[in-house]
């Protein structure tokens, strides 16, 4: 129960950060000559959370299959992705649908120089092209993030769960996936004179993050070992709530876009910790079952925000260019909110409505087997009865 209510506080972390990424895409939809610094200039860093989070699941997940004695290690690698992508698709379309719908509605004419940019997108895998940096023509930028972790997860995955057959400690196997990103890294260099472009820079930034939050898996079940004093404790459960609202505050105020690198390095380090300090079970406990549930719920809208969010600001651009930031800010905020929780609810219900149904059909299927197997038995019973009933009468025919 302990491990459910600190893994909530993770989930309120993950809202709380996807509301940064929307602050900071809508002033960034503003003229980028402005020289104001505004709120939301570093919500970027948020994206250094969600890596985080991703490489720290990654590699609690792998250890798991890596036990899998029942499955082959294609099979294992397939199920894995199959998960992994099975749950961003269903929102993913929805706002690709979305986008498009309104590129062809406000701006028909440029609809076919927009939409064919934007084509790899559709299927996410805009930054593996990573000879240019055209990832921002994608038709959704933001799911730029999506797209650097499957791909790298891609390729990470079945090199860890190859290795895990001959090296049972998984840190050896994750310096040796810092190895693999360092070559890919030295070999697109020296190919490109070391002119690497955005989309091959922020993949080898979601390798590498990641590559550091498997680390603080393994150090969680080291730490989660140890007995500390009083002292400590109150120190890690101290650092951990650092950890996850520190960045908060460096995305949220006013900081100029070239101290974003800092954030992003401090937002790592900051995310590295809690997260550690969270799954040994050495932080903060949650007691309230009701706050609990509000945090999980909230964790589970987060990737609509991301998502919707910038459909949001594209409709806007259309139909409202001229929009003060006050009221930008205001409307894509409660917008994104609003049709985060709708999606919520109705995916709930849809998903209820599905699994009773399964479950309904699989009992319609097992009350079938067991009828099955009755009539089977009477059969067997009614042949038997009668193969008795042969017999007496021939002893009878016998005796008379």
């Amino acid at each position: 129960m302990a491990s459910k209510q600190k893994n909530n506080i993770i989930e309120l972390g993950r809202f709380i950060y996807s509301l940064l990424v929307v602050g900071y895409h809508v002033q960034l939809s503003y003229d980028e000559e402005n020289e104001s610094v505004d709120p939301f200039e570093c919500g970027a860093l948020a994206v250094e959370y969600y890596f985080f989070l991703s490489g720290y699941f990654m590699a609690r997940s792998l250890e798991k299959l890596s036990k899998d004695q029942k499955n082959s290690l294609l099979m294992k690698y397939y199920n894995f992705m199959k998960n992994k992508i099975k749950s961003l698709l269903n929102v993913h379309f929805i706002a690709i649908i979305a986008v498009i719908i309104i590129i062809a509605a406000c701006d028909r004419k440029n609809f076919v120089d927009k939409l064919l940019p934007g084509i790899t997108s559709i299927f996410l895998v805009q930054m593996i092209v990573v000879y240019h940096g055209d990832f921002e023509k994608s038709l959704i930028v933001p799911e730029w993030y999506l797209s650097s972790m499957i791909i790298c997860m891609l390729i990470m995955v079945p090199i860890f769960l190859l290795f895990k057959k001959i090296i049972s400690n998984g840190i050896y196997i994750v310096l040796i996936l810092l190895g693999v990103m360092v070559i890919i890294a030295i070999i697109f260099g020296l190919v490109t004179s070391w002119d690497l472009k955005k989309n091959m820079i922020f993949d080898l930034r979601a390798w590498g993050e990641m590559n550091l939050a498997m680390f603080s898996y393994y150090l969680s079940l080291y730490v989660g070992k140890q007995a500390y004093g009083k002292a400590m404790s109150i120190f890690l459960k101290v650092v951990e709530i650092i950890g996850y609202f520190f960045p908060v505050i460096l995305g949220i105020i006013p900081i100029k876009q070239t101290n974003q690198p800092i954030c992003m390095s401090v937002t790592g380090l900051c995310t590295f910790c809690a997260i550690f300090i969270t799954f040994a079970n050495k932080g903060n406990i949650i007691e309230s079952e009701k706050v609990n549930n509000a945090f999980g719920y909230l964790g589970r809208i987060s990737l609509p925000i991301y998502i919707f969010h910038p459909v949001i600001i594209i409709l806007m651009d259309y139909v409202y260019e001229e929009c003060p930031k006050y009221a930008k800010y205001l409307i894509v905020f409660s917008s994104a909110l609003i049709l985060s929780f709708a999606y919520r609810i109705i995916a709930d219900i849809l998903n209820k409505k599905i699994e009773e149904r399964n479950k309904s059909k699989k009992e319609e299927k097992e009350n079938v087997m067991i009828k099955e197997e009755i009539n089977v038995e009477v059969k067997e019973s009614n042949g038997n009865n009668k193969e008795e009933e042969d017999n007496n009468n021939k002893m009878l025919v016998k005796e008379n």
